[in-house]
């Protein structure tokens, strides 16, 4: 299977990727990683979208994840699974502050982060809040744009468990 894992920031999906790399033999590629080690610029954003492509194309399974729209649809020409983790927007800010603060105790908190990453809690900080909270009105508009078709919702535990059954139950097949 080649999944895109999508979601709100704070929504639980490099969490969920681990989970499946804990059961599964599926490489994962977390875009905040490799994203994060960048200077942002034009030039960064093309090395980005050939470091996703170089992953998809040397993994006969995987699993990407993270939004970043500005390469989502470079993602969908391979896929053949969108998951999007749907969780309440209290739930989510609430986890982004959460992670923030262990971040600022270990730098070691967040295995899916660039190390060299650091956030301040200023404006910026507050601004990605703002979007993590406004995310499903936002996600709607970008769903259809970029043509995201049925995805597969989780929402709670139970639809983790459930995607990962149907998961194992597709890779056992192919052994």
């Amino acid at each position: 299977m080649k999944i895109l894992l999508i979601g709100s920031p704070g929504s639980g999906k490099s969490t969920f990727a681990s989970e499946i790399e804990q059961v599964s033999d599926i490489a994962i590629l977390h875009l905040d990683r490799i994203w994060h080690t960048t200077d942002y610029s034009q030039e960064a954003e093309k090395w980005f979208v050939s470091e996703q492509e170089k992953f998809m194309t040397s993994h006969d399974s995987w699993i990407v994840d993270g939004n970043y729209f500005g390469s989502m649809d470079t993602r969908l020409k391979y896929a053949d699974t969108v998951v999007l983790l749907n969780i309440s927007k209290y739930k989510r800010v609430y986890r982004i502050i959460k992670r923030s603060i262990k971040r600022r105790l270990s730098k070691n908190s967040q295995a899916d982060m660039a190390s060299n990453f650091s956030e301040k809690f200023d404006r910026e900080y507050f601004d990605f809040l703002k979007f993590a909270w406004n995310y499903d009105k936002n996600f709607e508009s970008k769903e259809k744009e970029l043509g995201i078709v049925n995805p597969i919702i989780i929402r709670n535990q139970k639809d983790k468990e459930k995607f990962i059954d149907r998961l194992l139950g597709n890779s056992r097949k192919k052994s």
